[in-house]
């Protein structure tokens, strides 16, 4: 019996031409993409190469594949072995019949007849013959601009093939009617070869040089293959989109009715959860640019539960199921994600939004400062980028008071004029908003094949561990301010304590009897987000001081501090007084109705205001409606047998229609 020493193995390695060869990290092919001739023709050259690692003589060789051993050894000197695009050897791609490996190089004089012909590999003797030349070539192609450098960008190829007809031409080469111009295009299409090969031979410093900096570095950060969102709530994006429509505001006219004034064009913020693509929240600013406290919103949006509006348009827009996670299951209220992905704006990467995500919400900002988005870079956030153009196509760019999806593409109609002639208020594109939104969760996305609410559902009891809830307490407090304020005042001066915050005087029954506390630092936090009438004070030492109130001219209406500093810088510039015996909201409303050029937008401070006065009218509305019902039955209840009492209490009163509140002076 043979043994197993006595068995002869095949040779898989061996040298030609000075070089190794080596079968096992040889790469394959499409082997099925080849038609029948060539496939047959590619195995017989692959079984031949093997007999030839074999150590197979020539006839045993040529029996079995119709080839001879000399032309096995050129096949892989020549081919196998040469060096692929891709940095390794041709291997068995090499054996693929009519591929070509290695380019044509003329070895002939030049010699064009009259027709033109004769003049191939005419652009690789001209490269041979004038190196310096052609390098000088190759570095005008991959020149990019510089910093603050007045130059040329985004140079064409066809000024790139006139510059080196003019160097030829320096050279003499027409007077002797050398290449190019003895053909008929003077060879235009060889330059343009050429300058392509090496555009693509040299990929990053063509992006920066085709595409500017922003294609360079997009190919820096890559497609986001190396940064899989693996589970769900691991990363939500969130950015700003600028609304294509305009809108207006009903200011009231002194003699009465409203006036229609266009407002700038409103932003819309939106955080979308990436792996099921749920619309957690959003928010619509009213600024003529995005602050801190709109992006803070929308996060506070995404924490707290939604309720549908009451729509004043339609009573069927929402669909069936249309919502938030908030809304559909209490126990999916103020659930925390990991990532926080933006673009880089100012007002997504400030210190008190990136505090905020990390106390409330537990998040981590990924910003181009320190990591791998781009600025303005649409790859990096596919999912939201691609929610706003199917928003703008889908919403806003089908009516015709769109601004149109390009600045250069004029809508049909004047968007403004139709905003005034059909009083297209902004407070209509907030309830379609919510509606789109709303709708969006509950319709089905064609990459998950299902609504985006339902692939929630289905996703979340699956995650492990199960996901952290946000503090209620911390969320209604996210867009609180907090400032250390000195104490003024004292028996000194001749008054009671009282401290400045934000462009105002407060004290109250709590600071006002402290006189210990003058010239010291107390606590002012302002507690609710949309009335800065009222403050909470506290010592550093944490001992609570009660509640402080604003001064006058600051008492009367309920207002932000936001825009409180807007008011100010309004009166200020029209030097209007806010100490004027009036209430500083009532001047800057009086103002803003009294303007007489009526195509000013409106200040944003004026929307801001009016939607802070129109939520605290509904809500003594809501506590009005409450009493009086209450008063009803009580009075409806007969009281010692009085029947005449008794009869009048039947009558029930009738209440005015609700309606929405307008804005006093």
């Amino acid at each position: 019996m043979e043994s197993h020493q006595d068995i002869e193995e095949p040779i898989l390695q061996c040298t030609v031409g000075g070089m190794p060869v080596d079968l096992s990290i040889w790469s394959y092919p499409d082997e099925g993409a080849m038609d029948e001739p060539k496939r047959q023709q590619y195995f017989a050259r692959k079984r031949a190469v093997e007999l030839y690692i074999e150590g197979a003589s020539s006839k045993t060789i040529r029996k079995q594949c119709g080839i001879g051993r000399r032309r096995v050894y050129e096949l892989i000197r020549t081919r196998c072995l040469a060096t692929h695009p891709d940095g390794l050897c041709y291997g068995w791609r090499g054996l693929v019949p009519e591929l070509r490996i290695h380019g044509y190089k003329r070895k002939s004089p030049l010699d064009i007849d009259v027709f033109g012909r004769g003049g191939s590999g005419a652009l690789q003797l001209f490269i041979e013959q004038e190196p310096e030349l052609a390098e000088q070539f190759r570095r005008r192609v991959l020149k990019s601009s510089q910093k603050n450098d007045l130059e040329l960008i985004k140079i064409k190829i066809i000024d790139h093939w006139k510059w080196l007809v003019e160097r030829l031409q320096e050279r003499e080469y027409e007077t002797k009617g050398k290449w190019p111009f003895n053909t008929e295009n003077c060879g235009y299409q060889s330059v343009y070869r050429w300058t392509k090969s090496i555009l693509s031979s040299n990929p990053n410093r063509a992006a920066l040089v085709v595409g500017g900096p922003d294609i360079s570095q997009k190919m820096k950060s890559g497609d986001g293959v190396d940064r899989p969102v693996s589970y769900m709530l691991q990363r939500v994006e969130m950015d700003a989109h600028k609304l294509d429509g305009r809108f207006c505001v009903l200011i009231p006219d002194p003699v009465g009715g409203f006036i229609p004034r266009i407002i700038y064009r409103l932003w819309v913020i939106v955080l979308i959860e990436v792996k099921s693509r749920v619309v957690l929240g959003y928010h619509l600013s009213l600024g003529r640019e995005v602050s801190q406290n709109d992006v803070l919103r929308a996060i506070k949006h995404a924490l707290t539960r939604w309720t549908p509006m009451e729509l004043t348009f339609s009573e069927l827009a929402y669909l069936p199921g249309a919502g938030f996670p908030s809304s559909v299951n209490p126990q999916w209220q103020g659930l925390c994600w990991d990532e926080t992905s933006v673009d880089g704006a100012l007002a997504e990467v400030c210190k008190r939004v990136k505090s905020a995500l990390a106390d409330v919400v537990g998040s981590r900002l990924l910003s181009p400062d320190d990591g791998f988005s781009v600025r303005r870079s649409k790859d990096d956030r596919p999912f939201i980028e691609t929610f706003y153009r199917n928003l703008a196509s889908r919403g806003f760019q089908k009516m015709s008071n769109s601004t149109g999806p390009k600045p250069s593409k004029k809508p049909v109609k004047d968007p403004a004029m139709v905003a005034i002639s059909s009083q297209f208020q902004y407070e209509y594109a907030l309830e379609l908003l919510d509606t789109i939104f709303a709708n969006y969760n509950c319709t089905l996305h064609t990459a998950l094949h299902r609504s985006p609410l339902k692939f929630w559902e289905f996703l979340l009891p699956r995650l492990v561990p199960q996901p952290r809830h946000a503090d209620p307490n911390t969320v209604n407090a996210l867009l609180s301010m907090r400032k250390l304020c000195p104490v003024h005042g004292g028996y000194k001066v001749g008054r009671d304590p009282y401290v400045h915050f934000e462009n105002a005087r407060y004290s109250g029954p709590g600071l006002s009897n402290r006189h210990d506390l003058v010239g010291q630092k107390v606590w002012v936090v302002n507690h609710i987000e949309e009335d800065a009438r009222y403050v909470l004070c506290s010592t550093q030492d944490g001992a609570s001081l009660g509640v402080l109130r604003s001064a006058p001219p600051w008492d009367t209406l309920p207002h932000s501090t936001e825009v409180r500093k807007q008011i100010l810088s309004v009166l200020r510039k029209n030097n209007v007084s806010p100490f004027g015996g009036r209430g500083s909201v009532e001047i800057f409303m009086d103002f803003v109705n009294g303007q007489k050029d009526r195509k000013l937008p409106v200040h944003p401070a004026y929307l801001k205001l009016c939607r802070i006065l129109r939520a605290a009218d509904e809500c003594l509305d809501d506590r009005l409606l409450a009493a009086a019902q209450a008063d009803r039955t009580d009075d409806s209840v007969p009281k010692g047998g009085n029947e005449t009492r008794s009869k009048k209490a039947n009558i029930q009163p009738v209440l005015p229609p609700r309606r929405k509140a307008a804005v006093g002076r």
